[in-house]
Formats: C-alpha cells, structure tokens, sequence
C-alpha cells in the first residue's frame, strides 16, 4: 500500500468521518436496548450521539470541498463519473438491502426499493443528498466558480437551510406541504444541508487561506467547538432524548466549527497509524453502503459486552470496519466490482505476495 499524493489531512478527516458515522449507528443500535424508564442512560447516549454525529454533514462539506479545491473547471464527464461510480453503486448496494429487509420482513421488495432507494427511507438517503449538490456544482461552474468565494452567498445558504429546518421542525402546516409536494423523505430536500455545501465550497475555494487560520488559532476553534454545543445543549428548549439526527438547525454552528477543529487537529498528522486510515479512507463510501447491514448482527455478538462501554465500542468499531473492508478487498479483485465498491479502493496499491 502506498501513500497518496492527496492532501494527507484530508485522508485522515474523511476516515474519520467514516468511522464516526459507523460509530453514530453503533450507539442508536445500543439505544434501542435502553429502557423507556432509564431516563438518566438515556440522556447520557442521547449527548454522546449528538457530540459524534456530525459525520454526515462534514461530509457534505468535505465533498464539496475537494471539487473546488481540485477542479478548476467542470466538464460533463465529471457527473458521467460520479453516476457510474456513486449513483450505481447506491443502486446496487440499496437493491441488496431491499432484498434481505424483504426477506426479513416478509414484505415485497419492490416494495421496499420504491420506499428506500428512490424515496430514501433508508440510511443511503445522503447520497441522493450528494447527487443533487454534484449537479449544483456543475451549474455553478458553468456560471462562474468564483461564486464559491461569496461571503453573502455563504451566510445566505447559513440562513436559508436554519430557516428551512426550523420550518420544518417547528411548522406542521409547512411539514405538511413539504410531504405534499415533496414526495421523498424530507432529509433529501436540497435546502436542508445547501450550507454545508456552499462552506465547503469556500473552504476548497480559499483552501491555503484557511489552512493558515486553523495553524495559528486552533484553540480558537476549539472554544469556539465547545461553545456551539453548549449552545445546542442549552438554547434549544426541550429536547427529544429518543430521536438523535444531524438533520436538526440546533446542531449547525456544531458542526461547522467540529469540522474546522478536525481539519485543524489532522493538519499535524503525517504518519500516524496511515497505513489502516488510508484503507479506512479509500473504502470509506463503501463502508458507508454496507456497515449498517452488518451492524444488526454484529451488535448480536458485542452487546456481551456492553457493560463494559470501551470495550464494546472499540470492539463493536474494529469488527465492522474490518468487515466491511475485507468484503471490500475480495471485491476488488474484480474490476466489474467498481461499480459496488467505488473507484477509490483500485487506486489503493496492496501487494499480498510480500
């Protein structure tokens, strides 16, 4: 395995990210265990969820990130791409699961792939979300890329998705008129994650700019990280300690500055464990896919552990990661398998003969 040319913060912030999101759904899978009268647990896990979920929004902002940090023009083979190796493997991957929830539930699966992978009922609905914001980026480009440098557009987008999510949230007429008009699951509607899109936008546009910010403050953002959730914490009225989404207006500020402080933190990582986060890294989209498949049956054999918190994380984390990844390297020994898997793992050089 050799290392990438890419920017190494970036390899260890996107493995990361994929390991918070396996480990988002390792604790909503322990918290249906909790019992509705063990309040005190459950606000505990409720926090500590919110504290790591931040992996599907940071993701949105990295994606977009890398376009405009690596692209200075966009042509048509760039979605050509990204349908073959995104939009296929979504549908491979969700028809898969439709088949065993099919079967789990004796339902028809046409039937669970109409409600899932075109509605997005499912945990795969982010990239639906990802789908809408790589056509975005083409119109954008072929208007002027420069648009990703906008400070109004940017704090527009910041009011724009708040306002929509707390309608959302907080509006019944307004939900009921979204659904009506609306016919996927609202977690997919652009307007709900167009921030993060646009942050990353900038972020990618004026990359070496911030990346001398984050050295020279760091603990700037770091209070600035602690203050945003306290403000979650304690500003947003009463709080719902069974239903835990990064899909809330309450945790934007969070996760904005969560992904500044990461970007920060990984900025003095060169060597550091980079062989397993860079596997973690190239196959991360796959991870994505299939960890929440797996997670059910896994959990089956680590809640032995669950009294002893470090150890079932830690072993509930290194069993499907590692999964997923091995399904992953056995798959990639068929090229036909990019269309499952993505692309990133063929550009991971591993030698099993050495």
């Amino acid at each position: 395995m050799t290392q990438t040319r890419k920017k190494k913060e970036l390899i260890y912030l996107r493995a990361l990210l994929c390991t918070m999101i396996v480990l988002t759904h390792i604790l909503t899978q322990y918290m249906r265990d909790i019992s509705g009268n063990d309040i005190s647990q459950l606000k505990v896990i409720y926090y500590v969820q919110n504290l790591f979920i931040f992996g599907t929004p940071c993701f949105i902002i990295l994606s977009q990130l890398l376009t405009t940090l690596n692209y200075s023009e966009l042509k048509i083979n760039y979605l050509v791409t990204r349908f073959k190796y995104i939009f296929l493997p979504y549908l491979i991957m969700g028809s898969f699961y439709c088949y065993s929830e099919a079967r789990k539930l004796g339902d028809s699966f046409w039937h669970q792939l109409y409600q899932n992978v075109i509605l997005g009922y499912w945990y795969g609905y982010f990239i639906i979300v990802i789908l809408q914001y790589f056509i975005l980026s083409y119109i954008i480009y072929k208007i002027s890329p420069r648009l990703f440098n906008s400070k109004i557009l940017l704090l527009f987008s910041f009011f724009l998705q708040f306002g929509f999510l707390y309608l959302l949230h907080n509006n019944n007429s307004f939900t009921s008129n979204l659904h009506k008009y609306y016919p996927l699951s609202d977690n997919t509607f652009i307007l709900g994650w167009i921030f993060f899109f646009f942050l990353g936008g900038y972020i990618g546009y004026n990359y070496n700019k911030i990346i001398e910010y984050l050295k020279a403050f760091p603990i700037v953002i770091l209070v600035f990280s602690i203050i945003s959730f306290l403000i979650f914490v304690f500003a947003f009225g009463k709080h719902d300690y069974w239903n835990v989404t990064s899909y809330t207006e309450t945790l934007m500020l969070y996760h904005t500055f969560m992904f500044l402080m990461l970007l920060s933190l990984f900025l003095h990582f060169k060597k550091f464990i980079f062989g397993v986060v860079n596997m973690i890294n190239a196959f991360s989209f796959f991870i994505y896919l299939l960890h929440p498949i797996m997670t059910e049956y896994i959990y089956q054999y680590t809640s032995i552990f669950i009294n002893t918190t470090l150890i079932f994380i830690v072993l509930s984390l290194i069993t499907t990661i590692g999964i997923c990844i091995g399904i992953g390297v056995i798959l990639r020994e068929f090229y036909v398998c990019r269309f499952i898997i993505g692309k990133q793992p063929y550009k991971l050089k591993i030698n099993f003969t050495e």
